[in-house]
């Protein structure tokens, strides 16, 4: 083979000693990072990642109507946001991120975490498939290995496995010098946490910190990743709406809703994010940065689940990004001037999730892609400069539960109609709520129903305020929708189209 041969077995050889090199303290540890501790410098060439003020949407598909992935991602982009986390690596939705800019955080769900903890191989497969196939067109910057898995006491046989499934993928990252490009992290809730109030008084659940959250918090130090916290104001404050103000939940108070140690509290997200703050500094990690995987304000629930509405979970997220989009404001009282990476929770409503009637309204987008509400993600409009909301009463009002059939046509009664003279525009989106969000029969709208013609925006409408009023008058829905329908005493039902009655 000549000289030429010789020269690239050398090269075969020293490339072999150098792989040696670079891996044998993984090969010793099984994963360099973490048998560093926080006296040292960790990972000397990383660095935190995320630092860009803009602002991350969770993009969750539990739902049985979103547009495609190529669609919502074009959404995304149209809405100017700059950060997008998913729950899977599911390959055409990293496919549809491909150079698009944005900033990734991928996943590798509660499920998946037993078989890559299994062994090497097995992570190297799982890093072969889910990030290697897109990287780095797909610009993933984290991967979070389990969502929340320290809430629920049955995957415990699961909590063992955490670490070793982390160390395992961060050594499948490190064969390709990946690190320090693609951080991995771990999502917790607020349930972590034995204490949260005050915020100096945080401090995290016993059974968690020896065997679980030391060696995970030991890896974020080092490595420079954050600590992924999903964090509701919400959801406490629904808990106790007499006691705890709505403005503190909603970043309105003009005093502070708590006084800790000197330090004031104008929202509650600050008390949270800083209850967990005190809590890493308890346990020796109090450098360890935040990133908020979830947070947001749902738009519609059960009847029995106060303020979830429009105007709430429009005003908590227009202010939400603002406050954390601020080019100077960011932080919290505990840890000024730190940036939080933050993603709202979530993009679409999604139809098919089980639980609470909140559980299907978080989005800022109906399936349809159009906007729940307006939302500027670029945080440079004041409340004052968005259009009133309170024009729109029956889009706050939560949707009442689930009626058994029970409307049948009828020759007398009171029905709701669209009233003529409004724009299609608004129209429109009355419709779109009506057969989204509230929840109205719009089956006989579609091509082929009883119902679809007239084609046309006005005739649809009325079946569908119409609907959605039979449905929920019981409950204390009304026939307004933000001026756009009107009672009548008129069946206006018509050939094969018949308007229900309750």
């Amino acid at each position: 083979m000549g000289a030429s041969g010789r020269g690239q077995g050398g090269f075969w050889r020293w490339e072999f000693l150098r792989r040696i090199v670079v891996l044998l303290p993984l090969l010793l540890c099984p994963a360099l990072i973490s048998c560093q501790t926080p006296g040292r410098s960790g990972n000397a060439g990383s660095a935190y990642r995320m630092e860009k003020h803009v602002m991350g949407i969770n993009y969750g598909r539990i739902a049985d109507n979103l547009p495609s992935p190529d669609e919502a991602i074009q959404r995304i982009m149209d809405l100017k946001i700059g950060r997008v986390k998913i729950f899977n690596s599911d390959a055409t939705v990293l496919s549809a991120l491909a150079n698009t800019g944005l900033e990734v955080v991928s996943a590798l769900p509660n499920e998946d975490i037993p078989g890559v903890a299994q062994s090497q191989w097995a992570a190297d497969q799982w890093v072969k498939k889910n990030v290697l196939a897109y990287y780095p067109a797909t610009n993933i910057v984290s991967i979070v290995v389990g969502n929340e898995l320290f809430s629920y006491p049955s995957m415990k046989p699961t909590w063992d496995k955490l670490m070793t499934a982390i160390n395992n993928v961060h050594t499948s990252l490190a064969k390709d010098n990946l690190t320090s490009r693609i951080k991995l992290s771990s999502a917790v809730a607020l349930d972590v946490l034995a204490s949260s109030y005050p915020p100096s008084a945080g401090s995290f659940r016993e059974e968690l910190v020896g065997p679980y959250l030391q060696p995970l918090l030991k890896f974020l130090y080092n490595s420079q990743s954050h600590f992924y916290v999903n964090v509701y104001p919400y959801f406490a404050w629904a808990s106790d709406p007499n006691n705890i103000p709505l403005n503190y939940a909603l970043f309105g108070a003009s005093t502070p809703g708590v006084v800790d140690n000197g330090k004031a509290y104008y929202n509650m997200l600050d008390g949270q994010l800083d209850a967990v703050n005190a809590a890493l500094q308890k346990v020796g990690y109090g450098q360890v940065r935040l990133a908020i995987s979830e947070t947001g304000w749902p738009t519609a629930g059960d009847a029995n689940q106060a303020g979830c509405n429009l105007a709430n979970a429009a005003t908590y997220n227009r202010r939400l990004v603002r406050k954390m989009v601020s080019p100077t404001n960011v932080g919290t009282p505990m840890r000024p001037g730190v940036y939080i990476p933050t993603f709202i929770f979530a993009l679409f409503n999604e139809d098919q999730k089980t639980g609470q009637g909140t559980e299907k309204h978080w989005g800022l987008l109906y399936p349809n892609g159009t906007n729940v509400y307006s939302i500027d993600m670029t945080g440079m409009l004041s409340d004052g400069q968005y259009s009133p909301l309170s024009d729109n009463p029956v889009f706050t009002s939560a949707p009442p539960p689930t009626f058994s059939p029970g409307l049948v046509p009828s020759t007398s009664g009171t029905w709701c109609v669209a009233k003529s003279g409004i724009g299609q525009e608004m129209l429109q989106g009355a419709l779109d709520f009506a057969c989204g969000a509230g929840g109205a029969d719009c089956q006989p709208l579609q091509a082929g129903g009883s119902c679809f013609n007239p084609n046309t925006i006005h005739d649809h409408s009325s079946y569908a305020f119409n609907s959605y009023y039979q449905k929920t008058k019981a409950a204390g829905g009304s026939c307004n929708f933000g001026g756009a329908a009107m009672l009548s005493t008129t069946d206006p039902s018509h050939g094969t189209c018949k308007f229900p009655i309750s």
